[in-house]
């Protein structure tokens, strides 16, 4: 259950990422500096299983993993998906995640979308539905939901095109994330449920000098960004 966005710039990017959550999860730590096999990074913590949904290191690269549907059911001994998202922000490029991501033993992780971002590339996505890795079409925005798989992304697909469209301003992608359209419920960017809601908003953004990430801790909607967490281009 997450919404994800971008923008292209010619010597970046940057990246817009709402985390929506069972409301029985506890509170994610705001983000921290990392060091990962010797590589900085740049990400929030998890409360309950120590990993993260959302990462950028210090070589350009980001990682951002949405909850998806599972073909089979729940693994017998599930491992975080956070986890997963920490570890392969180790790598140094796109290709070597993907690389790596091929060897892992995906059949101990839920279903899952993982998007991976780097300067001078398009994004690239790879989907786990618990049976199979495959390589999905990628447009913006990227979303998921645990009720009827397809209508949050049909439904937010809508608003980003009223609200985003062709703009280039990191404002309209702002804008987007906070929506409550069509109206406030399971099917808005920023989601409100009874048992889930969107916990918590972040922002990435990388250029040729540094790579930098801030965060809400809470809904868009009220929760003011905190400052820019930032660091050196490797």
């Amino acid at each position: 259950m997450c919404t994800a966005s971008w923008l292209i710039h010619p010597e970046g990017f940057e990246l817009f990422f709402n985390r929506d959550e069972s409301v029985r999860r506890g509170s994610a730590r705001a983000p921290e500096t990392l060091e990962l096999e010797g590589v900085r990074a740049l990400a929030p913590r998890d409360a309950d299983a120590g990993g993260t949904w959302l990462g950028v290191n210090e070589h350009g690269l980001a990682l951002g993993l949405l909850n998806a549907w599972d073909a089979r059911g729940l693994p017998a001994e599930p491992r975080s998906r956070g986890l997963l998202v920490r570890e392969l922000l180790s790598a140094r490029a796109g290709d070597e995640v993907l690389e790596r991501l091929e060897r892992v033993e995906l059949e101990r992780y839920r279903g899952f979308t993982l998007a991976c971002f780097e300067p001078g590339r398009a994004p690239r996505v790879r989907a786990w539905d618990g049976r199979e890795l495959t390589q999905p079409d990628v447009r913006a925005p990227l979303c998921s939901s645990s009720l009827e798989r397809g209508r949050a992304q049909l439904e937010r697909e809508r608003v980003f095109v009223q609200l985003v469209g062709a703009r280039v301003e990191r404002e309209a992608f702002e804008r987007f994330h906070a929506s409550h359209a069509p109206e406030r419920g399971p099917w808005s960017p920023c989601m409100h449920r009874a048992d889930a809601s969107t916990v918590s908003a972040s922002q990435v953004r990388v250029d040729a000098r540094a790579v930098a990430l801030r965060y809400a801790g809470g809904p868009p909607c009220t929760t003011s960004f905190g400052p820019w967490l930032e660091l050196a281009r490797a």
